[in-house]
């Protein structure tokens, strides 16, 4: 075999390595990468339930009404709390708990758009975000929840009745508030709903 060949030959070989190294290293880069959206969604997401966590909820939330704000776009924010939810852990146990925390979580699932953001942001609170909806909204919005909540009642034989408590604010671009004090003034409507049905 001449010098020349040998030469092209043992190129060839070395650039067969550097492929394989190359296709190697991208294949590796791939794989982290997967590995680190798949720990930012379980860094923002509720093990239990599959929503949001309060963290997921804040991130995406300080980001919506930012566009909001620019676009003018009204949003609602409904704050629901699960009714008597201590009682049902000591009465019944804490996997009857988790169960009702899980059927809240699909009932407000069911209940709301594709395109709303569901969280739960602690033990027995959510937070949903209806981007484009108003104040004309909220009262269609809680009779659409209670429908599916009495449904659920009323098809599922359990040992209690799941209840929810909600307040909704609405988020107006002319006179916006912070996210905080649109939770604030939610909350305190929710805990009027749970007065109101002497909870």
């Amino acid at each position: 075999m001449h010098d020349k060949d040998k030469t092209i030959e043992r190129l060839m070989e070395e650039n067969s390595k550097y492929k394989k190294r190359i296709d190697e290293l991208e294949e590796l880069f791939s794989k982290q990468q997967k590995t680190e959206n798949e720990l930012r969604i379980l860094s923002l997401s509720d093990d239990l339930t599959d929503l949001y966590n309060r963290r997921g909820f804040f991130t995406l939330m300080e980001q919506q009404l930012k566009l909001a704000k620019r676009l003018k776009t009204p949003i609602l924010l409904l704050y629901a709390d699960i009714d008597n939810l201590k009682i049902i852990n000591d009465t019944f146990g804490h996997n009857e708990g988790a169960r009702a925390i899980i059927d809240a979580a699909n009932i407000l699932k069911s209940t709301h758009r594709e395109s709303d953001i569901l969280s739960r942001i602690g033990g027995d609170e959510f937070v949903v975000f209806l981007v484009g909806a108003t104040g004309d909204n909220a009262e269609i919005i809680k009779a659409r929840l209670q429908k599916n909540i009495d449904a659920h009642n009323n098809k599922d034989n359990r040992c209690f009745k799941l209840s929810i408590s909600v307040g909704i604010k609405e988020f107006d671009p002319p006179f916006p508030y912070s996210l905080e004090d649109m939770l604030h003034q939610a909350d305190i409507l929710m805990y009027e709903d749970k007065k109101s049905k002497k909870i």
